[in-house]
Order: C-alpha cells, then sequence, then structure tokens
C-alpha cells in the first residue's frame, strides 16, 4: 500500500506483478502469496505444488482485496499462526475465513460477498466499489451495530507494530 503527495491511499500489487493479456479478461498468474490468493489459485498450489499457467480472471484480485480489506480494519494478519500446509487446508478444504468481529457490519458483509469460494458470485470490483461508497461513515454510521456506543471495537486489544 502507497500513500500519495495527497495521502491517498494506493493499492498497488497483492504479491502478484503481472502482465495482463491482450484480453484483461485473461491473465495468468506464476506466484502468489498464500494468505491473498483466492482458494481456487491456493488449490491449485497445493495440488500441484506450483501454479499452472492456466486463466484467472478478476475474481481473483476482488478475494484478495476482501483478505487485505479485512487486515486493514482489523490491524491484524489473517492466519498468523498457521503454516502453509496449514493455512491451504483452512483455506480451500475447510473454506475457513478471518473472523468476523462485531464492529463494522456493513464492511464486513463486503469482504464476505470477496471471500466467497465460488468465483462466479463473487461481485466486480466495481461492485465492490459501489458499495464500499454507499456506506455512510459519518459519526460512525453503518460501521456499528445501532445499539452500540460510537468507535469501532477491533481495537480493543492492544496490536504490535
Amino acid at each position: 500500500m502507497l500513500l500519495d503527495t495527497h495521502i491517498t491511499l494506493k493499492i498497488a500489487d497483492f504479491g502478484v506483478a503481472r502482465v495482463e493479456a491482450q484480453n484483461p479478461n485473461y491473465m495468468t498468474g506464476e506466484t502468489g502469496t498464500l494468505g491473498y490468493m483466492a482458494p481456487e489459485l491456493s488449490l491449485k498450489r497445493t495440488l500441484v505444488l506450483v501454479i499452472d499457467s492456466k486463466p484467472y480472471n478478476r475474481k481473483c484480485d476482488v478475494y484478495s482485496f476482501g483478505i487485505r480489506l479485512w487486515e486493514i480494519y482489523c490491524c491484524a494478519m489473517t492466519y498468523p499462526n498457521m503454516n502453509f500446509a496449514e493455512m491451504s487446508s483452512a483455506i480451500v478444504l475447510q473454506n475457513q475465513r478471518p473472523e468476523i468481529p462485531g464492529c463494522c457490519p456493513k464492511s464486513y458483509a463486503i469482504m464476505k460477498k470477496c471471500w466467497e469460494a465460488n468465483p462466479e458470485k463473487r461481485p466486480d470490483m466495481a461492485d465492490v466499489v459501489k458499495l464500499l461508497e454507499a456506506i455512510d461513515t459519518s459519526k460512525g454510521g453503518g460501521m456499528i451495530p445501532e445499539d452500540q456506543a460510537p468507535g469501532c471495537f477491533c481495537f480493543d486489544t492492544p496490536r504490535g507494530l
């Protein structure tokens, strides 16, 4: 993640630098960071050890964005105590996703859509942007349950940097 001169957040890469093919819906990936990889890509890596050059589409990036969004909101890593094999099994075989805290329900609803195991059911990135922009964040509106005081409770426990 990068900040420009106006302190605007820019997401640069999820650990997979690639050149898009002439058809932007047809991309290939040879590497990636397991914690951010869509389950369909992680499964290939788990079974074959290396992701083959079969095409994947932008729905994989939507999954990665949903995982990154969770990390931003929770100020934590998704699977900090798991090794490669445990993470692969949890994500792909057990369909495990990061724990959803009680705060920021509308944001987490969007994340869950991004994490859908079936890529066909994930929203397009343009739809994710619309959903995020539709959240009224003024005075915490839409970000916390109505019966709780303003403030995000994701930060209750101290986190080391």
